[in-house]
């Protein structure tokens, strides 16, 4: 096997030559972070930055030396040292370089990410792949004192449509494959739907400021909570299916962080996402099923949701509850969620349970929640209790007679109802913005025609255009399978996860934001033409 360069050059690159570079790198930084942006494909884990290795390059531990890490990066010398520089700046972005460091427990050749390397300042070269500030930065300056919109193109169109009629021969069945009519949908779909889960993700990076393991923990319980709040008042209608290949970004520089996501399989429709800060990382596969049952919906997740905190070390887990939209013949329509959520951080062994309140035959939830936080591994001990909602607020109590807010919803725009429910963050989502439209791939939902007539109020135009982009789809599939080719996801791969329900999980091999900057997205199929 062999790479090709990705510089415009006629090089190949030999494998062994490749593998060998990366053992080298290896050695030489035995502090690099163990699988990082690009290398999550290695295994998941702690990211664990070594507290000794200064992100400022103050501290050399890195390197043999200031003349060593000059002769590394100074690409211009005509040396060994310079050749392998080039063919890591060549490869890093190659999908299958990084499967290779995969299969080979190799790590990829670059620095923890949120630490800038030591040549940065001299060269002038920007990593942004492992600098989430670079790229949240760069957007900022493009956009300048532009403001988001705060309400959408047209009002929300009439689903005026007997749901139970088209579910009634569906009792127990998995919803996925059932044909909705487009009135059913919201004008996000399913990649969008989880950057909005990211709505409060100031909590995470607050979390990572906190010394006290209990204290992030908290956070981290808050965040979790307050992904599912979005859910309250939208359970009327769902996201638009991506296609397969499409993808969704978001550089959200208000809050300072930035998103991916990817839909990496269509039976069974599997969304993966990836989202950093300088506080926080976060990636997840969203996965389950979805069954009717004759007065109420029942959505079951499967998968794992992933969260680290570099200045710790923490590597939190934790499965969303499933929940139930109840009101289907009465069409009152609400959001249930049930059980336990229960959290846990893989690095300290402290743990929340999150136990929702079920509505009763004539009593409602009030989504009631209560969350009970342990210290340490097998501790049986409650150290902590928050309460509240999970669609309002969450408040730990410190005594009976005191307790602290540590997260409030923020309210829904005065004309929400008019607009499918949709807060000020949702209501952007499809924003295509002028000043950074360029920077995205052919492949980003806001380049979706159906979804955009849709959003625009032109029903017709969008029904005629979805069918005509899932026959495409269809065609797709079958030449892939005429040619006896699978479909292969750019951004994601799926490894082994020890934490995940089924043992397997999808996460971020890297590469997107280093293309977005240098605008190299590879060529793939027009996902918006027949």
């Amino acid at each position: 096997a062999s790479w090709f360069s990705g510089s415009g050059s006629d090089v190949f690159y030999d494998t062994n030559e490749v593998l060998e570079l990366g053992r080298d790198d290896a050695d030489r930084s035995p502090s690099m972070h163990p699988h990082g942006f690009a290398g999550t494909a290695a295994g998941l884990g702690t990211a664990h930055q070594d507290k000794e290795s200064s992100p400022s390059g103050d501290n050399d531990s890195n390197s043999d030396s200031d003349a060593d890490d000059d002769e590394y990066y100074d690409s211009t010398k005509n040396s060994a040292a310079a050749q392998a520089n080039r063919m890591r700046r060549d490869l890093i972005r190659d999908p299958d370089f990084i499967e290779a460091l995969a299969q080979n427990n190799l790590r990829s050749p670059r620095t923890a990410p949120d630490a800038a390397p030591a040549s940065q300042a001299a060269t002038g070269v920007v990593d942004y792949e492992a600098s989430p500030q670079a790229t949240i930065d760069h957007v900022r300056q493009q956009v300048g004192k532009y403001e988001p919109r705060t309400t959408l193109p047209a009002e929300s169109s009439k689903a005026n449509v007997g749901l139970v009629s088209i579910l009634r021969k569906n009792v127990g069945k998995d919803l996925s494959s059932i044909a909705m009519p487009l009135v059913m949908n919201e004008p996000i779909n399913a990649l969008q739907a989880l950057c909005e889960e990211l709505a409060y993700n100031p909590l995470l990076q607050k979390a990572d400021a906190l010394d006290d393991s209990l204290d992030r923990l908290m956070y981290v319980a808050a965040f979790a909570i307050s992904s599912l709040s979005i859910k309250k008042h939208r359970a009327e209608r769902k996201p638009f299916n991506p296609l397969l290949g499409e993808t969704y970004e978001l550089v959200e520089s208000q809050s300072g962080f930035r998103f991916v996501a990817e839909k990496v399989s269509h039976h069974p429709a599997v969304m993966a996402c990836y989202a950093d800060a300088p506080g926080f990382r976060l990636w997840q596969d969203s996965s389950g099923k979805s069954k009717f049952w004759g007065k109420s919906i029942e959505l079951i997740q499967t998968s794992n949701v992933h969260i680290e905190l570099p200045a710790h070390g923490d590597h939190f887990t934790y499965c969303k509850p499933s929940a139930l939209i109840r009101g289907l013949l009465s069409g009152d329509r609400t959001v249930d969620f049930t059980g336990e959520m229960v959290i846990v951080n893989r690095t300290t062994g402290d743990r929340c349970a999150v136990v929702f309140k079920e509505a009763g035959m004539f009593s409602a939830s009030n989504d009631a929640v209560e969350c009970r936080l342990f210290r340490g591994r097998d501790s049986r001990t409650v150290e902590r209790v928050l309460r509240g909602s999970w669609s309002g607020q969450l408040s730990y109590e410190q005594s009976p007679t005191r307790a602290e807010p540590i997260w409030t919803a923020v309210a829904l725009p005065p004309d929400a109802a008019s607009f499918y429910n949709f807060g000020y963050f949702t209501m952007r989502l499809n924003e295509l913005v002028p000043a950074t439209q360029d920077d995205l791939p052919s492949t980003d939902t806001r380049f979706r025609p159906d979804q955009r007539a849709y959003e625009e109020g032109r029903i017709d135009d969008a029904e005629r255009l979805k069918t005509e982009l899932e026959e495409a789809q269809r065609a797709r599939k079958r030449d892939r399978d005429a040619a006896g080719t699978e479909w292969a996801p750019l951004w994601f791969v799926e490894a082994d996860d020890p934490d995940s329900p089924d043992g397997r999980a999808w996460s971020y091999k890297g590469g997107y934001w280093d293309a977005r900057a240098h605008h190299a997205f590879p060529q793939t199929v027009d996902l918006w033409h027949s």
